[in-house]
């Protein structure tokens, strides 16, 4: 059964349509309080772990040269597959007050009608406008044991279809195998060096079978087209600038013509593969790339195009 794919459209505050992917990541995005719900934290963030969810928080993101808001919190809701809320209250000069930021990011996760487990300790009162959300109460002892409930709950019932119970990982595991290829070790210099090319821009390194081969792998389910033609042109620019650097590098002793002849030999090689969610993301990419030097050797595909090579469609 084919799972529909929801974007966002309509930006809340305002800016250009977005495009992220509703329940695309296998991930729990948590709202709490930084200094409220410390150790309610570590045990939710190991119970994540455990299950294969991958836990988003916004403290926990970095967001240089971008909308906080947009990369740190809301594109991190709307992703998620599931919500945890820590309804908290901060103790401002004695007195418990609701935090503000919390409110608002489970605002924004009802607005977008997100499977939600909301969580209070038993002594402290919900605020007037969410008191009649069911909300679970706990305490020091049994914070654990109703998280870990929850959580299943969640993810349960948060999965599309029997398919989606694979862990993603696994998925792209056996489709990078069955296109006999490996994640690269990275133990060796060379490895190492071309790895740093293409990590700045979410690229990681594979290697085919014989070793002899390089492929930068990027799985950009979770991101917009123009996000990643952007990190494919930089990648392309890097790449270019590196490769005409080279007879320029023998000149000033940097490296030896032997070297440089295995240098340009290894990139004459190299390849791209590109995983997006879906056709219509394939299209826009293909169709704005062609310009890229390394077009020839570039693969971009869907997860579609992913499930079919492996016969689970």
């Amino acid at each position: 059964m084919d799972i529909t794919i929801r974007k966002n459209e309509h930006c809340i505050v305002g800016l250009p349509r977005c495009d992220f992917v509703f329940s695309s990541t296998r991930s729990c995005f948590i709202a709490y309080g930084f200094k409220t719900s410390p150790l309610e934290m570590t045990i939710i963030r190991n119970l994540l772990t455990q299950k294969g969810v991958q836990c988003e928080e916004a403290g926990g993101n970095l967001a240089p040269g971008q909308n906080a808001f947009c990369q740190k919190i809301c594109s991190k809701i709307i992703t998620s597959q599931f919500c945890i809320v820590l309804l908290n209250h901060d103790d401002e000069n004695g007195k418990l007050v609701p935090n503000a930021n919390v409110n608002m990011e489970y605002g924004l996760m009802l607005g977008f009608n997100k499977y939600l487990v909301p969580f209070q300790q038993e002594a402290e009162t919900l605020p007037f406008n969410v008191a009649g959300l069911d909300t679970i109460k706990y305490d020091k002892n049994n914070f654990e044991s109703k998280a870990s409930t929850a959580i299943d709950v969640a993810i349960k019932k948060t999965s599309q279809n029997q398919a989606d119970l694979t862990n993603p990982d696994q998925v792209i595991q056996l489709f990078i195998l069955s296109r006999k290829a490996l994640y690269s070790a990275v133990d060796s210099v060379g490895e190492k060096n071309i790895f740093r090319m293409g990590s700045p821009f979410g690229f990681n390194l594979l290697n085919d079978f014989s070793g002899m081969i390089s492929i930068f792998f990027g799985n950009f389910t979770a991101l917009r087209p123009e996000i990643v033609i952007w990190r494919l042109q930089m990648l392309n620019q890097l790449l270019t600038e590196r490769i005409s650097s080279l007879k320029e590098r023998i000149e000033l002793g940097l490296v030896t013509p032997k070297q440089v002849e295995l240098a340009e030999n290894h990139f004459g090689k190299m390849k791209i593969w590109i995983l997006v969610t879906s056709d219509e993301d394939k299209a826009i990419i293909l169709r704005e790339t062609q310009s890229v030097t390394f077009f020839d050797r570039m693969q971009v595909l869907s997860t579609v195009d992913m499930k079919r090579e492996l016969g689970l469609l």
